[in-house]
């Protein structure tokens, strides 16, 4: 029984088994929470007989059996794509992973996409493998001083604390200038498929290169190019030394566009191959999702910098150094132009996505340039919508009625199943009564972690807000009118109640105006939260427990916004701009548009009518529907809109659907193109 407890700890698999995670908690609940929702700390602490003792108790027995049947019926499915024979597998890239909070190997929105898309995949049974790295101390922690200022707490991981292990005997090399350095790999288990994590912190290299895995998003350029070295140039070799033969790359984001020149390099190794003729194999296989929306979003390093680090490695790949910095030039051939990795993503990749069907127009806009002379409309950027991993993000209890009415395989229905349409049978009064308990754990936690006195009610219309605080996304934008908002929050007959949560990046001086300004609105205003240090599991009561999901940034900036995704498939209603995924979701029934006539280059005049559309939306529209109850206190349009929201939601925005979509227009095209390549009479490698 102890083996298979350290079995399933170390299997992520529990952190979307409800019956799994249960196990840890049933254990000892107390422990369980103070680790973080850690299972392999929660063993170690236990330790053998502490875990013996707590075995003996008949509620583990049973939680034990419940966990090793989830377990089984989870590994005994036929998922769509395990008989798929897929010719070569996918490896994907990204610099973070949001899986759970116990493995603070992730900022935000980024990494918890790439988290959903490898759980996703691991339903589905598509062949992928994942390398990202194992920060030593992550992104930092959110905390807030005196003067209501955002600052960062950073503690160190241990992995041997942490649900991963290490490859024993394995180390490989990648060049930094002059130098190599050593990395280790880890492995983390997400259901079917692995993660690689590298990690530079090995006495063999000295300090300078040991602490490049130290920290997330250095805002230091010299060492966010060598963490982009360890990644692309040292993942695809610890592929190799893994015996991992993957031909197509997924490149979550320009970070890993050194990826692909590895490729090129290996492949010029093992055939008699130009250069020309290796980058046209390597791009055959090269898949390239875009996230950011602006082009100051992109990492962008100095020639001197690049010709520092990458050099005598560019003299192995057999490219000049002035081509190479080509490759990520809005006009290649100026000098004065630094290296642009979106750019040189973009050139190197031959599939290139945005993640939702607006932000692949403002992106074909954006990096036109990358194909001199096209026309816009040609420019060969397409969409994959993003999605959220319902098994993930929907509340067991919802998870439980979908079960009941749809079919306990609801989450892995294609959106056309008639058995849909069974949503609309759910009883009004037990939805509403399930979302009253999802909002009260929610308002127990906001207890928990408020710093300042509040009047939360729980029959209150509560509005949550949780995401990056970036200056576009726009936290302040409810705060242009301050009377006038005060007025929402302390109306006698019909109260809203806001709760907060987000972080700045830890360089973004702007961003964390803004969070000190929320900060200084929820000291003033007791209807206001700010719940500090924005995480994993803040974030799944935040989008069970909300009314109302709010989402106002500056259109055609926000790429895609998956957090209104699952918020909306809990049953929150979105109130957004039609920018990103809301606006290719948006209907009536689901939910409200916050009228917008963007500008772009008048950001002032834009917020300015956008706050106002915003509040009159809430007064005349939103609050009166959420008011507006029947004899038994239920509000019967605003529960009919939930029903729809789940059902449109949970189908079409699923990461599910977003894989399904990847395989289809890009892993499987990518893979027939390298297995003919692989096929040809001269091939070496």
């Amino acid at each position: 029984m102890l083996e298979e407890l350290s079995e399933f700890a170390y299997d992520l698999l529990w952190t979307w088994q409800p019956r799994i995670e249960a196990l840890f908690r049933t254990i000892d609940p107390e422990l369980w929470k103070s680790t973080r929702e850690n299972p392999v700390l929660l063993l170690n602490q236990l330790g053998e007989e502490g875990l013996q003792k707590a075995c003996e108790r008949e509620e583990v027995r049973k939680a034990f059996d419940g966990a090793k049947a989830a377990r089984r019926e989870y590994y005994d499915r036929n998922p769509r794509f395990m008989d798929a024979h897929a010719p070569l597998a996918v490896a994907y890239f990204s610099l973070e992973f949001g899986l759970t909070e116990c493995l603070p190997i992730y900022s935000g929105g980024l990494g918890v996409l790439a988290g959903d898309h490898l759980k996703a995949t691991s339903d589905l049974g598509l062949p992928l493998v994942a390398v990202g790295l194992l920060y030593k101390q992550g992104f930092g922690r959110q905390d807030i001083d005196a003067s209501g200022r955002q600052f960062e707490v950073y503690s160190e991981n241990r992995g041997d604390e942490l649900p991963v292990r290490k490859v024993e005997g394995l180390e490989v090399e990648a060049p930094i200038g002059a130098r190599n350095v050593k990395i280790a790999v880890w492995r983390a288990q997400v259901g079917r498929v692995p993660l690689f994590l590298l990690d530079t912190d090995l006495e063999a290299n000295p300090l300078d290169l040991r602490s490049i895995t130290d920290r997330l998003y250095v805002p230091e350029p010299d060492r966010r190019l060598r963490q982009e070295i360890v990644l692309g140039i040292g993942g695809v070799r610890a592929l190799r030394a893994l015996g991992i033969d993957s031909g197509v790359f997924h490149l979550n984001e320009g970070h890993s566009f050194l990826c692909a020149i590895e490729r090129i390099r290996e492949l010029r190794a093992s055939r008699q191959m130009t250069l020309e003729e290796a980058r046209l194999v390597a791009r055959a296989g090269i898949v390239f999702t875009t996230h950011t929306p602006i082009a100051a979003g992109s990492d962008y390093f100095d020639a001197g910098l690049v010709w520092d680090q990458l050099g005598p490695y560019l003299t192995q790949v057999g490219i000049s150094f002035d081509r190479f910095m080509d490759l990520g030039r809005q006009r290649p051939g100026d000098p004065r132009e630094r290296l642009c990795t979106t750019y040189a993503a973009l050139r190197l990749a031959d599939q290139s996505v945005g993640v939702s069907r607006l932000h692949g127009a403002v992106s074909r806009r954006l990096w036109k340039d990358a194909w001199k002379g096209l026309p816009e409309n040609q420019v060969p950027i397409g969409s994959v919508t993003n999605g959220v991993h319902m098994p993930t993000w929907v509340a067991p209890e919802i998870a439980d009625l979908l079960t009941r009415f749809v079919g306990p395989d609801w989450w892995d229905l294609d959106p056309a199943d008639g058995r849909w349409h069974a949503v609309y049978e759910i009883p009004t009064a037990e939805l509403w009564a399930i979302h009253g308990e999802l909002k009260g754990k929610l308002l127990e936690l906001t207890l928990e972690r408020a710093e300042h006195p509040h009047e939360l009610d729980l029959n209150a219309l509560t509005i949550g807000f949780g995401r990056r605080f970036a200056p576009y996304k726009r936290a302040n934008l409810l705060l242009r009118d301050r009377p006038r908002l005060t007025r929402l929050l302390r109306n006698s007959r019909r109260p809203v109640q806001i709760l907060f949560a987000g972080k700045s990046h830890p360089a973004d001086q702007p961003g964390k105006e803004i969070v000190a300004g929320i900060v200084g609105l929820a000291r003033e205003e007791p209807r206001v939260v700010f719940l500090k240090d924005y995480d994993i599991t803040l974030a799944r009561h935040l989008v069970h427990g909300a009314d109302v999901w709010l989402n106002n940034p500056r259109r055609f900036l926000e790429a895609s916004g998956t957090s209104g995704m699952k918020a909306a498939a809990n049953g929150a209603l979105n109130v957004s701009i039609l920018d990103g995924w809301w606006d290719e979701a948006y209907r009536p029934e689901l939910g409200w548009a916050i009228p917008s006539g963007t500008t772009l280059d008048r950001q002032d005049v834009d917020d300015v009518a956008e706050a106002e559309g915003l509040y009159r939306l809430l007064e005349r529209e939103v609050v009166p529907a959420f008011y507006d109850r029947d004899e038994a206190g239920v509000p019967l349009r605003w529960v009919e809109m939930m029903k729809a929201s789940i059902r449109n939601v949970v189908t079409q925005f699923a990461a599910r659907r977003m894989v399904i979509d990847y395989f289809n227009a890009a892993y499987a095209p990518g893979a027939r193109r390298v297995e003919q390549l692989r096929l040809l009479p001269d091939w070496g490698g």
